[in-house]
């Protein structure tokens, strides 16, 4: 009987159900670029709801390590209303050989793509992310 009872609470935390993602409250948007099989830039940035965030330079990139700030009011203000507005659609990922994924948090839903096979709001909410990306690194190089 006690092994009964024991392979039962086993099983009950075993198939509760979990999110499918986990996601900080206070994160606005979660946008990452994975590793390829070359020197393909690997890095990570979190925008939060107050309009700070955090990117963290892992590879390939020119620079390496975390930086926190704040994104100026303007450019925060129209990223939100993108994603406000935005409708996102899942996309299919056909896993190929050496190409880096992209992976991008928004509104409690997580989608991995490569960027060439975007299209609709996804693909303008990407372009706004790597263009934030690009200022980033553009203000913070010697």
């Amino acid at each position: 009987m006690k092994y009964l009872m024991m392979l039962l609470v086993l099983l009950n935390f075993s198939c509760q159900s979990s999110k499918s993602v986990t996601e900080d409250p206070e994160v606005l948007v979660y946008y990452s670029k994975g590793r390829c099989l070359g020197k393909c830039p690997v890095y990570d940035l979190w925008v939060y709801q107050d309009g700070s965030f955090l990117y963290s330079g892992i590879d390939y990139v020119s620079v390496k390590g975390k930086i926190k700030s704040k994104l100026k009011k303007k450019e925060f203000n129209a990223l939100k209303s993108m994603i406000d507005q935005g409708s996102f659609e899942k996309v299919v990922l056909n896993k190929g050989k050496d190409r880096p994924v992209t992976t991008l948090r928004v509104n409690g839903e997580e989608y991995k793509y490569y960027p060439s096979a975007l299209s609709g709001d996804i693909k303008e909410l990407n372009a706004r992310m790597k263009q934030i990306v690009n200022q980033i690194v553009a203000n913070s190089s010697p």
